[in-house]
């Protein structure tokens, strides 16, 4: 027993003698105790060098980690200014600091089409003021294009229809479109109604605007409807003259709903109360621009021009008897009232002075 455990002990083949005995105790007692061997001191393979420390702004408080990493990849670059980043060994980083990496500044957006008349825009505008190399802003719109607003013609608009949508002079309309004698317009033609460049004096000297609905053909301008002559006003009516314009009532019920300047109100005239079916009036002598209802909210719509400042309209009707190009006087039938959306018999009339609303009440005759 003794024996088996000495040649598992000890790590080569004991030969015992008489005289060993003893010996062999002491290398059993060796063996079961707890020394152990001293080992390698592998400390110097195991210790390793403190990780650098790196610093946006390029410095750093451990100098000798950076320049140990420096050493280690030199070939390395970095990748943004100011922050160095060690790749490990073996993997390139492409950076817009090499020669022919790409770069922000180096991608441009050319326009569809293959225009490349507008340059890509730097990413750091400062740029420019470091040598390197800044592209051309982006082009801002054409004078020609800024502020537009456009108007689809559609088949039966007139000038005076468009300008009375959208509270402009037709005159004006006419001179920001280049528009000139018989100042005609075409279905799918694009106006634009922005006026604020046209000047005053260009206004002045715009000639009398045929109505012609665009895609009609022409009207017969001047004529007297017959219907409006048989059925016209008769007997003593008021009247009121402003600016060379004499006015009367074009119906005669009362007002059911004021005049409003606000511009969240859409009553840019006055509802005067009637019944289905009387008789509407022309206001003051003109001829009539657009008759139709193209005009959404507007129901059949009627347009006359009684002088080149002054427009009145006529809304709602049930029934209308003049057409464009129509010479009307003062009294004579245009219409038959009708019904506004909400169902109300009534007759919404406006007065447009240079194209822009009025209050009818100053220019209708007191009551």
């Amino acid at each position: 027993m003794l024996l088996a455990k000495l040649s598992l002990c000890l790590p080569y083949r004991v030969v015992l003698g008489r005289g060993g005995l003893l010996l062999a105790l002491l290398l059993l007692q060796a063996c079961g105790g707890r020394y152990q061997a001293p080992l390698d001191d592998q400390s110097r393979v195991l210790e390793r060098e403190p990780p650098p420390i790196y610093s946006t702004t390029g410095t750093t408080n451990n100098t000798a980690p950076v320049q140990a990493a420096t050493a280690r990849s030199s070939n390395s670059p970095a990748v943004a200014a100011g922050v160095r980043v060690q790749p490990a060994p073996g993997v390139s980083v492409n950076v817009t600091n090499d020669s022919g990496a790409i770069g922000r500044s180096s991608i441009g957006r050319a326009p569809i089409g293959g225009d490349t008349s507008t340059s890509p825009i730097p990413a750091n505008p400062a740029a420019s003021s470091q040598g390197g190399s800044v592209a051309a802003p982006i082009a801002s719109p054409t004078p020609s294009a800024a502020g537009m607003q456009m108007h689809r013609v559609v088949r039966g608009d007139t000038l005076y229809s468009i300008a009375w949508r959208y509270s402009v002079d037709y005159r004006a309309l006419a001179v920001a479109n280049n528009l000139a004698p018989p100042y005609t317009i075409y279905p799918n033609q694009e106006l634009n109604v922005n006026i604020s460049n046209v000047s005053n004096n260009a206004i002045s000297n715009v000639p009398t605007i045929p109505a012609a609905p665009a895609g009609d053909p022409a009207v017969n301008v001047g004529a007297r409807p017959a219907a409006s002559v048989e059925n016209r006003r008769v007997g003593s009516v008021p009247t009121r003259v402003v600016e060379g314009v004499l006015w009367q009532w074009p119906v005669e019920g009362r007002v059911l709903r004021g005049y409003s300047a606000s511009a969240e109100s859409t009553s840019k005239g006055i509802d005067i109360g009637g019944r289905l079916g009387e008789p509407v009036y022309a206001a003051a002598d003109g001829d009539v621009v657009y008759s139709g209802r193209g005009i959404q909210g507007q129901g059949d719509l009627i347009i006359i021009r009684h002088s080149a400042r002054f427009l009145s309209a006529y809304s709602h009707n049930s029934n209308m008897i003049v057409t464009e190009g129509a010479r009307i006087r003062a009294g004579d039938k245009i219409a038959e009232v009708g019904t506004d959306p909400r169902g109300s018999q009534l007759l919404h009339f406006e007065v447009r002075v240079d194209g822009k609303p009025a209050d009818p009440i100053q220019y209708l005759p007191p009551r």
